[in-house]
């Protein structure tokens, strides 16, 4: 299990539209089979940030390091793995929009274990319709453009999906 926090840093000024923040991230051992997780306690910094400068254009990042501290059973294998989420969403006319968005890069530090490097596609619809919540319709494939020591990932996916907003349901108020 995956969990960070970040801070949102003070400059630049919000009129640049770009956001920065910074964090610690952690990973906790959750899986109960040996298979399943690496067994390690991990904790690491953090950075993301946010470009909303032009209107039609959202560009953002997320990078993670977790580095393991501790572990379930002394036979597992030290963790350090760089993450990198980047998202770039163009706004088309009527709702429109493509993305490259659902990709995770994965670089490993250590000699010997994977290295992931997908990249995405998809193209989604926003259906904003008068008295009712708005739903938010998509496709996107992905494919492994680089692969390294990782032999049972998904050379393509392909997702699809859909989301009802509901902006007005407010259940702490």
């Amino acid at each position: 299990m995956q969990l960070f926090d970040a801070a949102v840093l003070p400059w630049p000024s919000p009129e640049s539209g770009l956001t920065m923040a910074v964090g610690p991230t952690f990973v906790f051992p959750t899986a109960t089979d040996k298979a399943a997780g690496q067994g390690a306690w991990q904790i690491g910094p953090l950075f993301g940030a946010i470009y909303k400068g032009v209107p039609w254009l959202l560009a953002r990042c997320l990078i993670q390091n977790p580095i393991s501290f501790a572990y379930t059973s002394p036979d597992r294998q030290p963790v350090s793995t760089l993450l990198f989420q980047p998202v770039l969403l163009v706004a088309l006319s009527d709702g429109w929009y493509v993305k490259s968005a659902d990709a995770s890069w994965v670089l490993n530090w250590r000699h010997g274990t994977p290295t992931l490097l997908p990249l995405s596609f998809g193209i989604g619809r926003v259906l904003v319709r008068e008295g009712l919540p708005p739903i938010i319709l998509f496709v996107t494939g992905e494919w492994m453009a680089y692969r390294q020591f990782a032999p049972v990932a998904p050379q393509t996916t392909v997702r699809f999906g859909m989301t009802v907003a509901f902006p007005g349901f407010r259940p702490w108020r």
